[in-house]
């Protein structure tokens, strides 16, 4: 008896399908892995659009415990004499019973004087940083000096009383014949744009003057402190030792820094058409004038920064 050959075909196709179906499967669960990460995406941005919106709704407050509180340390070495910034120090909180006497508003200190050398981390208290220097050697830039110098404080008053420290004056320097001192030789302009380190007298306080410090009575002399280099201590000195002449001041704008040349104002001016010249001689001082001021406004301008003509509290040396 012949033998059967096995159904290959059949076989073959069964195997086909198993695999077809397989794949199937496999494509349907992709399929249905794909859809679930789409939905589980969408959950998650709407969950964080909700906690955004919850975290907007409620801010967070940060307590201070009751034994705590924020005491300003310096963030860097400070010298004596440096104006304190918002740069130089920190908050940190401190226990209340430790430093009771340290700063803790920063908005406080702005604007105050290291008046000892501080170094970083040290707490900031009225030890180490004050409104003003205690010491006028501490507000001398270096290179300059501080020369007291007597000035003739005349019945009219020169400057009207009304000079305080950091204000800027000139010196006039008026000489008399040496055997009548009833007749003034000369009057010069000798010294121009002087910082004022100090003016003795008593402080006004009033709501138009406050902080103002007059000139003595008129009559004598007053000693004023200036900020001089040395070669100008030299000729200040030299002329106060002249016997037949005087010191003058004359205050000027603190916004003006420019110097000027004049000849000196002599006995012979006044000789001749003394009204005439005068007249030449003023009219062509106010053209200077208003040259200046135009020049001091576009300056201004330029740098946005308006007037600063500010009278600020005198700063006498502690004694």
């Amino acid at each position: 008896m012949k033998k059967k050959t096995p159904p290959y075909a059949i076989i073959g196709a069964v195997v086909f399908a198993l695999l077809a179906i397989f794949i199937a499967y496999k494509w349907k669960a992709a399929q249905d892995e794909a859809a679930q990460a789409a939905l589980d995406k969408q959950k998650a941005d709407l969950q964080a659009q909700i906690d955004l919106a919850n975290q907007k709704a409620q801010p967070v407050v940060v307590t201070t415990p009751t034994n705590m509180r924020n005491v300003i340390y310096a963030t860097q070495p400070v010298e004596a004499g440096q104006k304190i910034s918002s740069a130089f120090f920190e908050a940190k909180l401190t226990p209340v019973e430790i430093l009771p006497d340290a700063y803790t508003d920063k908005s406080d200190i702005v604007g105050f004087y290291a008046i000892r050398n501080i170094e970083k981390g040290d707490p900031l208290t009225p030890r180490n940083i004050g409104k003003s220097l205690p010491y006028l050697s501490q507000r001398i830039p270096p290179g300059m000096r501080a020369m007291s110098v007597p000035i003739f404080n005349a019945d009219s008053n020169n400057t009207g009383g009304f000079v305080v420290d950091g204000d800027r004056v000139d010196l006039l320097f008026t000489r008399w014949l040496p055997d009548n001192e009833a007749v003034i030789d000369s009057t010069s302009l000798v010294m121009q744009n002087l910082n004022v380190l100090y003016v003795p007298g008593p402080k006004i306080e009033s709501d138009e003057v406050n902080g103002i410090t007059p000139a003595p009575s008129p009559g004598g002399t007053i000693s004023i402190t200036f900020e001089v280099t040395p070669e100008q201590a030299q000729a200040l000195t030299y002329m106060t030792h002249i016997k037949n002449g005087h010191f003058s001041m004359i205050l000027r704008s603190r916004r003006d820094k420019s110097e000027i040349k004049i000849k000196p104002f002599a006995t012979l001016d006044y000789q001749g058409d003394y009204h005439s010249v005068q007249s030449k001689v003023v009219d062509k001082s106010m053209l200077r004038v208003d040259e200046l001021a135009k020049q001091i406004e576009a300056q201004e301008k330029a740098q946005g920064q308006g007037n600063t003509n500010e009278t600020p509290n005198p700063t006498p040396p502690s004694p």
